[in-house]
């Protein structure tokens, strides 16, 4: 189902292999461009998942583990009862290792998947439906919101469509040059790496493929055979690492890596077949279709509502696309008809993970994004097909939309990020790293809501920068500098008034890191007290500076 367009100038340009490079480059340059600008932020600040992602992937830079030592592990332990993905931290490690570790050393191999991830776009809805429809889908993901915003920050699960969508565009190519079929065996692989939620998802997408497959003797038993072999090599330590936890078994140590078990995981929770009921069942089904084509799941961290996920408009064309898929499948060439199932079972597949993953929200169905961005360029393309004026239109829609998107973004939205990324705390622990002193006494819990040290410590780890050997009590060096150990020097908890008379009587020279609450415990004569933006206090006693 080739979209062509009427006049002859056009279909000249169509024809031409330079052009079309010429005219991809350009695009990708654009799209480059527009996500690199003041990158860093926004987003401003950090948050909780990409600190960790960092603060992992420096350990693994510095000593080849994880900051709990475990030597490069195929899943990290990450928040202990929550586990994270290792894909997104492995990638990191260049750029650290090149660029030093900062935020946007951090940041940038989401920058670079994502627009690889473009790349693989042109290619698929190329694969589909021709160049045309190629460029309008590559602008499509361009300015999709979603697209956007998730290349601007690190979290591990947006890493997965980009890889999913590479192993896709590879395994369509490879049913004419074999070499690459495999190769994509070795993607669909990695996508474990990327995401748990790949482990129930690309399996099923896999399956259904082949077998289809198989029937139009596209591929033979062998290759097939090959193909999952490869697969299982890849995919073999992540799943080795989900049964052990699933068994209550320990973990495996090889000479190359670490396949942990998790015996106080949470994470099967997040099945909806953990624990089955249909008052769930249909309230994922619910949030399914309203993250898809609604609002998004309405967080500042993945939504601008006032736009959606992939823009309202996309909906329409969205429909009409897919309308025109099914209505032109059974008249298509056998050969023609490969991308289009590949494309349908993994719009099948993004609804899948939807209906039975709980909690829906944007990164968790993050896998669905790219065939809807696909299905809607395909739609645009099937109109301007039908109606050629209609192309002026659709233009200047898209393109209002795409400026009013960026001029949200780095305006409101970039200073409301301050607040989800934790711009705030993250100042604050800046400043009380300027400070000589012997100890820390820091806010545990940046969300207000009391739950425990984990995400102040890991902020500050993040921030200060801790070697992985210092956290772990294996060294007392910190930055070339001999310093106590780790857990006398940081200690994350609420300042009580016995703290504080307790540290005054030590003659130990503290910082205190506090919210509003507890400032009123501080003698302003006595203590210099340093406020970031009326939210977070730094505390030094003026004697001992």
């Amino acid at each position: 189902m080739k979209y062509s367009l009427k006049y002859p100038w056009k279909q000249k340009i169509l024809e031409s292999k330079k052009i079309e490079l010429l005219l991809v480059a350009l695009l990708l340059l654009a799209a480059i461009v527009i996500r690199a600008y003041h990158f860093g932020a926004p987003p401003i600040g950090v948050h909780q998942d990409e600190a960790m992602a960092a603060v992992d992937a420096k350990a693994l830079a510095d000593y080849g583990t994880d900051r709990y030592g475990m030597r490069y592990p195929v899943h990290f332990t990450a928040w202990r009862t929550s586990q994270m993905s290792v894909l997104l931290s492995y990638c990191m490690i260049p750029f650290i290792k090149l660029l030093g570790f900062s935020t946007v050393s951090t940041r940038l191999p989401m920058l670079v998947i994502s627009c690889l991830g473009l790349l693989a776009l042109y290619l698929f809805g190329r694969q589909l439906a021709g160049k045309w429809t190629g460029m309008i889908v590559l602008i499509l993901g361009i300015i999709s919101p979603w697209h956007y915003m998730q290349s601007r920050w690190s979290f591990d699960c947006n890493l997965f469509p980009h890889v999913f969508l590479i192993a896709v565009v590879l395994l369509i190519a490879g049913l004419k040059k074999k070499p690459l079929l495999y190769l994509s065996m070795v993607m669909f692989g990695l996508c474990s790496y990327a995401y748990g939620i790949a482990d129930y998802s690309v399996p099923l997408f896999l399956l259904v493929v082949a077998i289809y497959l198989l029937r139009q003797q596209a591929v033979n038993w062998k290759e097939l055979a090959a193909c999952f072999v490869l697969y299982l090599v890849i995919v073999l330590p992540e799943f080795l690492s989900m049964l052990l936890t699933l068994l209550g078994k320990p973990g495996i140590e090889t000479p190359l890596f670490t396949i942990p078990s998790f015996l106080s995981s949470n994470r099967g929770n997040d099945i909806l077949f953990a624990n089955f009921s249909w008052k769930q069942l249909w309230e994922n089904i619910v949030w399914t279709v309203t993250t898809t084509w609604g609002s998004g799941d309405k967080s500042v961290t993945n939504t601008m509502v006032r736009f959606g996920p992939v823009y309202y408009i996309t909906d329409l064309f969205f429909v009409i696309g897919l309308v025109s898929i099914l209505r032109r499948l059974r008249r298509m060439d056998k050969t023609e008809r490969y991308p289009y199932v590949a494309l349908l079972a993994w719009l099948g597949m993004g609804l899948w993970v939807g209906i039975l993953t709980k909690n829906v929200t944007v990164n968790r169905i993050n896998i669905i994004f790219y065939p809807v961005l696909i299905i809607g360029g395909i739609g645009i393309a099937h109109c301007i097909q039908k109606v050629h004026l209609l192309s002026v239109p659709i233009a200047a829609v898209y393109g209002v939309m795409a400026l009013m998107m960026a001029q949200m973004y780095f305006g409101s939205w970039g200073e409301l990020s301050r607040t989800y990324y934790y711009d705030p705390y993250i100042q604050a622990l800046n400043y009380a790293h300027t400070i000589d002193c012997d100890a820390y006494y820091i806010y545990p819990d940046p969300q207000g809501i009391d739950a425990g040290a984990t995400l102040g410590e890991i902020l500050t780890m993040y921030t200060h920068q801790i070697d992985a050997h210092y956290y772990q009590g294996i060294s007392n060096v910190q930055d070339g500098v001999e310093l106590r150990p780790y857990k006398e020097r940081y200690h994350y908890e609420n300042v009580t008034a016995e703290t504080i008379a307790a540290n005054e009587a030590s003659g130990e020279r503290v910082v205190y890191i506090v919210d509003s609450g507890q400032r009123e415990l501080f003698d302003p004569e006595k203590y210099e007290i340093t406020s970031i933006y009326d939210r977070f206090y730094v505390v030094k006693d003026r004697s001992k500076s």
